[in-house]
């Protein structure tokens, strides 16, 4: 095998990824015939992804800061995401389990499906270099960041972010004011300022005051992250 199917990638040592595939427990019951387990791709893999992901997210969010940055980051190598990110390419199929494994399924466990995923990625930079690997993550995830709504994602986040920020950078705590609420009570608009030092404002507005407050922090972030 020089390839997945899903994976736009040929391998010219098709034993790395053979090896990328191979869980612990089969090389430990194939070891006559296993070219080895994945755990060090994995680990390989894990950095690549990370050095990956900065990129991507600083260029298709620029107005961000750091801290917003790795928190999305984050958010994306969690074990479940990247779980997803495996059985968007089927990886199930082909990972080499021992027979232990095979009987609990454990093709379907999030942490075997995730730890396979980084060792693909692992084992297409030892075969490739570093820029397959990273036009196949940049592909694989723009299709989930485009589907990504920031206000959403950070749920409490943009608060948390400006308050960091200002706190560094003036040592005192932003001031949030409901300004106007409209509409009927089952589909209310709210509308929120945000002072900082008595002369700065920001107005967000959202469909709830928490959503309204968040919507004055991203506001002021990204006009502080502009300047």
């Amino acid at each position: 095998m020089t390839s997945l199917p899903s994976v736009d990638y040929d391998f010219r040592n098709p034993e790395v990824l053979k090896q990328a595939l191979t869980h612990k427990s089969f090389h430990n019951e194939n070891s006559n015939q296993s070219v080895g387990h994945n755990e060090k791709l994995e680990f390989l893999g894990d950095s690549v992804l990370d050095l990956a992901l900065s990129a991507i997210l600083m260029k298709k969010y620029p107005e961000l800061d750091e801290g917003a940055l790795s928190k999305i980051r984050a958010s994306l190598v969690n074990e479940n995401f990247l779980a997803e990110m495996a059985k968007s390419i089927e990886l199930e199929k082909y990972m080499f389990l021992g027979r232990g494994e095979s009987k609990m399924m454990g093709a379907s466990k999030p942490r075997l499906q995730a730890s396979c995923f980084e060792a693909v990625i692992g084992a297409m930079y030892l075969d490739g270099g570093l820029e397959p690997a990273y036009a196949w993550i940049e592909k694989l995830f723009n299709e989930k960041l485009n589907h990504i709504n920031l206000n959403d994602f950070f749920a409490t986040d943009y608060k948390t972010i400006l308050q960091e920020k200002i706190q560094k950078l003036y040592k005192i705590t932003p001031v949030y004011k409901l300004t106007k609420q409209e509409g009927p009570d089952h589909d209310k608009t709210f509308y929120s300022e945000i002072h900082i030092k008595d002369e700065i404002s920001f107005t967000g507005v959202g469909r709830t005051k928490k959503a309204s407050e968040q919507s004055a922090a991203k506001q002021a972030l990204e006009t502080m992250n502009g300047k």
